[in-house]
């Protein structure tokens, strides 16, 4: 099994010692880290290109496909980011922002991820939920998050030991998830996005042509899978509200 590791921290410290806790623990499994801090990875300039003509048009040229590359050639991802000002470093958010087209044109619905949070008091909740919401976007399937409180300025081996059970046993609902094989269910929450963004492909085809191409032969969803028929309907009905004052 290989796992990629993608850290958020510009230092070495409590994502970075949580995450090789859980590579020593798991020797038998192919563990890989990425540190955004240590890589090339150049600032969203916001030009819109990705999204619009293609990931090809980026006009950076750094590390991101790499990164892409081994997130792809793996069976799970960890994004690991510190808590700052209630949000994930500036170094993740740059990072989730370089692949946001992948928000548009999903690609990763055959691989799992677990977002994972070092914090000191306040604001994990809102960070964790982002990463969630980002990785769901980008198509993985799910494990539980991890959420792990490290006071600054103070270490105990007490906090230490209890840091890396809560990481040792959310890595393991990772490992059992991608041992299952089991996707995530097309839930209302993903049926009406899809739907959105076929439906602006479409009336937008000359602008978002990347869109269009990714979108124009698709059914129900994003790939093969029988969508209940109840879901189906209240997907197409809130779908309807949404675009009536969208036009091309």
């Amino acid at each position: 099994m290989k796992i990629v590791a993608i850290s958020g921290s510009p230092r070495n410290g409590n994502t970075m010692f949580a995450l090789k806790s859980i590579r020593d623990n798991n020797p038998g499994i192919d563990f890989r880290f990425i540190s955004l801090n240590e890589g090339n990875l150049g600032m969203c300039r916001g030009c819109y290109l990705c999204v619009r003509k293609g990931e090809d048009k980026c006009p950076l040229n750094d590390d991101r496909d790499e990164i892409l590359d081994a997130i792809m050639d793996a069976d799970g991802l960890i994004l690991a980011s510190p808590v700052y000002a209630h949000m994930v470093s500036s170094l993740m958010k740059n990072f989730i922002d370089r692949l946001s087209y992948l928000a548009h044109r999903p690609c990763f619905f055959d691989k799992f991820a677990m977002a994972m949070t070092t914090y000191s008091g306040y604001g994990t909740e809102e960070a964790t939920k982002y990463l969630q919401k980002m990785l769901a976007a980008f198509g993985f399937s799910l494990a539980p998050s991890l959420e792990l409180k490290c006071t600054p300025g103070t270490k105990s081996d007490k906090a230490e030991a209890l840091n890396t059970r809560k990481a040792l046993d959310a890595f393991d609902k990772l490992v059992e998830r991608i041992s299952r094989g089991e996707r995530d269910k097309p839930s209302l929450k993903m049926l009406i996005p899809f739907g959105v963004f076929k439906y602006v492909s479409e009336i937008g085809r000359k602008e978002m042509t990347a869109d269009y191409e990714y979108y124009k032969n698709k059914g129900d969803y994003y790939y093969e899978v029988k969508v209940p028929f109840v879901k189906k309907v209240i997907a197409r009905k809130v779908l309807k509200k949404i675009t009536a004052g969208i036009t091309g």
